[in-house]
């Protein structure tokens, strides 16, 4: 009985911030994520003023293509990674971690394949030598094992100071490279370059000075690959907006699109990822019933907090946006209202997803992946041809509202 109170005590779930834990993980992912944001929004003051609208537009078909071809990089088995290391099986990491690069290997044949396409078949050079930097880093382009590992460790000084550096000097690179040159090929080149290097040298130094031990969760490691099942049906549908918007409207209006999603990304995908590596180390390490219970009482407030800063953002918006992203982009602040509403309609997943994911929980990730998967192949063509730019963002906010819902009932029916 006593073990059970002092348990309590030290989890404090009743007053969270008043804990060293959150204080800790609330401060150096709170800095992270403004220094990123802050970080972020210059790198594409940068691009969005520096690069003719196509060859952003560009870069965003570059990444499109790299996320579709996620599934190679294994992302089930960092998802895997997170719940394991917090419970002490280290080993989880380390055979993710040469899994994940040899996964990236192949995906990064592929990419080079894709750049053989653009090469011999339509004569595009600058899209075939973008891709040919994408292949040949294949092997740490995906990686992330590293950052699983912090996270399970709940070592958020580490996540830290590995980050923020490899941000900024992203940045400072970026900025150099564009005072020279307006070319996407050295801007993609340089960005990745220095991300790939960061990846594959963290998770390198952690398997051979971190002192890991070589213990290993079979329940966490089929959990993985369940994932990845999950990740391959998903990573279609993740980004068969702006296949769509690449492929029938040009790169011209997927910078505009894409330009219109910042403010999803900024406001709503990375302050989520923020709370998932805050609370999901925690989560794992309560029961189901008392992390759903904790959630619930949580998420009226949180809701109510994003809905007063959704208005604030609605009013400074057009202001915002002009002075960001420069006169190319003011069609997108009508699609930048319309991820506001996107962002409303998605606060309800906020941590249900990281308490399933924390918990191995492979039947309701399935549903939600399910929802996530379907919603948009049977939404967006049609609203696509309806409506055109406008019809695709209805079809993310109508898989968001389903996706929504289930998770609501999942809580209460926990």
């Amino acid at each position: 009985m006593n073990k059970n109170l002092s348990i309590t005590h030290a989890f404090n779930w009743r007053r969270p911030f008043a804990s060293a834990y959150f204080r800790s993980a609330g401060g150096y992912l709170g800095l992270k994520l403004v220094i990123f944001s802050l970080a972020g929004l210059a790198g594409q003051y940068l691009l969005t003023h520096y690069l003719a609208r196509e060859d952003y537009g560009l870069l965003v078909w570059v990444g499109t293509i790299i996320a579709l071809l996620a599934p190679f990089g294994l992302p089930g088995i960092s998802t895997s990674i997170t719940g394991a290391v917090a419970k002490g099986y280290d080993g989880n990491f380390t055979r993710g971690t040469w899994l994940e690069m040899a996964g990236g290997t192949l995906g990064g044949m592929v990419l080079l394949g894709v750049a053989g396409y653009y090469w011999v078949w339509t004569h595009q050079e600058t899209k075939a030598l973008i891709f040919v930097v994408a292949g040949v880093l294949g092997p740490g382009l995906w990686l992330d094992t590293q950052q699983c590992y912090w996270n399970g460790k709940k070592n958020f000084k580490a996540l830290f100071w590995w980050a923020v550096p490899v941000r900024l000097l992203q940045l400072l690179l970026t900025a150099t490279v564009l005072y020279f040159s307006s070319s996407p090929v050295w801007v993609f080149g340089v960005q990745t370059v220095i991300q790939v290097a960061a990846n594959i040298g963290a998770a390198i130094g952690i398997m051979k000075i971190g002192g890991i031990n070589n213990e290993i969760s079979k329940e966490y490691q089929s959990y993985g690959w369940f994932s990845n099942f999950l990740y391959l049906i998903g990573s279609i549908t993740a980004q068969v907006d702006k296949v769509i918007v690449g492929s029938l409207f040009g790169l011209e209006k997927l910078a505009i699109f894409a330009v219109g999603e910042l403010i999803y990304n900024y406001f709503f995908k990375t302050p989520k990822s923020f709370l998932d590596q805050i609370f999901l180390p925690r989560l794992a390490e309560m029961k189901l019933k008392d992390a759903s219970v904790w959630i619930r009482k949580r998420q009226p407030f949180l809701i109510l907090g994003i809905l007063i800063v959704l208005l604030i953002m609605s009013v400074l918006l057009p202001s915002v946006y002009r002075i960001l992203f420069s006169a190319k982009y003011t069609e997108s602040i009508f699609y930048a209202y319309l991820f506001l509403i996107n962002i409303f309609a998605s606060t309800p997943v906020l941590l249900v997803g990281a308490m399933i994911k924390a918990h191995g929980l492979k039947e309701e990730s399935a549903i939600a992946q399910a929802i996530i998967s379907l919603t948009p192949m049977v939404l967006i063509v049609p609203f696509a041809y309806l409506w055109g730019l406008t019809g695709i963002i209805f079809a993310r906010i109508g898989q968001n509202l389903a996706l929504s819902g289930y998770y609501y009932y999942f809580l209460r029916r926990v």
